[in-house]
């Protein structure tokens, strides 16, 4: 999937770089961590506008499917998702929904920021709720599996805080996810990113706690990851600082290390 989504960019001159868990493994492991389950990409806005073009053009041919905000129709999440057909990896919570489930590559988009300080903390606010108040509906109209609950009502602080999401969620979700999802995206979105601030709102920072200058992420640089030569930002050393702290390059102890929930995982599932 990694090979045919480079392909596809380098032939369009698309930018892209590795990021998240996966930038991390490039430089740590030289290819996945070992305990990692997914694949993520970073690309700036503009670049990931003309990716979604292509893709509804079925530029990446008849194997992919791919969902994403503001695409005519509703999507899991808010940044753009890349699956494989034939393949099946279901995660805890989606047992009951309509979204392609097949082995996926997660694309977080970059946007412009804005440079003042207290300007990007105000979009970041709105931002932060808007993304908060998607994912409330997304799971208040989500039915709970067996395993679901099992796992959510195991501690009790947890039940609560599902029972208080999934309450809210129910209030705003008097409007559409689609309405809320495509909201968020069309807020952030700033294909500014040449120079200034720039920001992942989908990352796991949130948008403020993924703000920094665009010089940390372009020009790219390259490097291997599982043999491959791959893209990541330029300054790849204060990025995952900002996302990992400075001991990034440090295994963490097992019960530290990020874990995916999956419950079905098929690569031959036709």
């Amino acid at each position: 999937m990694l090979r045919d989504i480079i392909c596809l960019c380098d032939k369009h001159g698309l930018t892209w770089m590795m990021g998240g868990g996966s930038c991390l493994g490039t430089i740590r492991h030289k290819g996945f961590i070992p305990w990692d389950d997914d694949l993520d990409l970073n690309m700036p806005r503009r670049d990931a506008e003309k990716l979604k073009s292509l893709l509804k053009e079925h530029a990446l041919g008849g194997d992919y499917e791919y969902t994403c905000p503001n695409s005519g129709k509703d999507a899991p999440c808010m940044f753009l998702k890349i699956f494989k057909k034939g393949t099946r990896m279901l995660e805890l919570g989606q047992e009951f929904s309509d979204y392609p489930h097949g082995v996926f590559i997660d694309i977080f988009i970059l946007d412009g920021a804005p440079a003042h300080r207290w300007t990007r903390k105000l979009k970041g606010c709105v931002a932060n709720m808007l993304r908060l108040i998607s994912n409330m509906v997304m799971e208040s109209k989500s039915p709970m599996s067996g395993t679901q609950k099992e796992f959510f009502l195991s501690d009790k602080n947890t039940a609560f805080m599902m029972h208080m999401r999934r309450m809210m969620g129910h209030v705003f979700g008097v409007l559409s996810h689609r309405f809320w999802i495509d909201t968020f995206d069309s807020f952030v979105r700033d294909e500014d990113t040449n120079q200034g601030w720039v920001t992942f709102p989908t990352g796991r920072k949130l948008y403020e706690g993924e703000s920094l200058p665009a010089s940390v992420f372009f020009p790219v640089r390259q490097a291997v990851f599982e043999g491959v030569k791959v893209n990541v930002p330029g300054r790849v050393e204060e990025y995952l600082v900002n996302l990992y702290g400075r001991n990034y390059m440090q295994l963490p102890p097992v019960n530290k290390r990020e874990r995916h929930f999956i419950v079905e995982f098929d690569l031959n599932a036709n």
